[in-house]
């Protein structure tokens, strides 16, 4: 027998499951194409610029002698706690710098895909 005064209440998680269910179907019903193009905002030619700056071979250049001098003074130097953090984060930052141009190119990789 049923009870007259129990109400049939859907359950939480069934509600948050019908809710999810119907946000992604909304979702993709109604997305708008996004395309690849360039956006042609204002600060992207300075940032392209920036860009091939740290990559280029300057920065390449000045990124391993940073590496080899930060290296050595981690090898050689005799050091406290404050200074040797200091030289372990410019070492630390030039090899990220240098990952780019330097580590790609090392291991034949050329840097993002091609899609023919």
């Amino acid at each position: 027998m049923t009870d007259p005064h129990r109400t049939s209440r859907p359950k939480p998680w069934r509600t948050a499951l019908t809710t999810a269910a119907e946000a992604v179907t909304f979702s993709v019903l109604f997305a708008v194409p996004v395309h690849a193009a360039g956006s042609g905002m204002p600060w992207e030619g300075p940032l392209q610029q920036i860009l091939e700056s740290i990559e280029g071979p300057v920065a390449k250049i000045f990124a391993v002698i940073i590496i080899i001098i930060t290296g050595l003074s981690l090898a050689f130097g005799d050091m406290s706690g404050g200074f040797r953090r200091l030289i372990q984060i410019v070492f630390g930052l030039s090899i990220a710098f240098a990952a780019t141009s330097f580590f790609l190119s090392f291991f034949s990789f050329a840097g993002g895909a091609v899609i023919a």
